[in-house]
C-alpha cells in the first residue's frame, strides 16, 4: 500500500511540475548563464548585435529573459560590471529602440513586452550558438 501512495505522489508532483513549466513567458535561468556570460555579452555588444541581425527564423520561444541579479551573486560585482559598460549598454538600447524593419528586434520587443520589461532595462544580449537569444535585464 505504501508503494501505491508513493507512485501517486510522484505522479502528482510530476504533473504539477509539468503544468508549471507550461506557463507563459517568464524570466528564465538557463544553466549556461552566469557572471561570465554577462561580462562576455557586455564586452562584445557589436558582435552580439551582428549575430542577432543574421539569425534566421528567430521565434519568441528562442528568446530568454534573465534578470542580471539572478546571474550575478555579488551586488558589488554586478554594479561594477554595469557601471564599467554604460557605453555598450547604451549602444545596445539604441539599437533596439531605433531598428526599423528588423524582424528579430520586433520579436525581442514582443518578448520584453510580455515580460513587462522596458528596452531601457536591457543591459546585454547573448546570441547562443544554437540561435537562442538571452536578454540580460536589470529590473528590480
Amino acid at each position: 500500500m505504501k508503494s501505491k501512495t508513493k507512485v501517486r505522489l510522484a505522479a502528482g508532483l510530476t504533473a504539477g511540475a509539468m503544468m508549471l513549466s507550461l506557463s507563459g513567458p517568464a524570466f528564465a535561468a538557463p544553466t549556461q548563464i552566469n557572471t561570465g556570460s554577462l561580462v562576455s555579452a557586455l564586452n562584445n555588444v557589436n558582435v552580439e548585435i551582428n549575430q542577432l541581425n543574421v539569425l534566421n527564423d528567430l521565434t519568441i520561444t528562442d528568446v530568454q529573459v534573465v534578470n542580471v541579479e539572478d546571474s550575478v551573486n555579488n551586488n558589488r560585482v554586478l554594479n561594477n560590471v554595469l557601471n564599467n559598460n554604460e557605453t555598450d549598454i547604451t549602444v545596445l538600447q539604441n539599437f533596439l529602440n531605433n531598428s526599423l524593419n528588423n524582424n528579430n528586434v520586433e520579436i525581442i520587443k514582443n518578448v520584453l513586452n510580455k515580460n513587462n520589461v522596458e528596452i531601457d532595462d536591457v543591459v546585454a544580449i547573448d546570441v547562443l550558438r544554437n540561435g537562442d537569444v538571452v536578454l540580460f535585464v536589470d529590473v528590480l
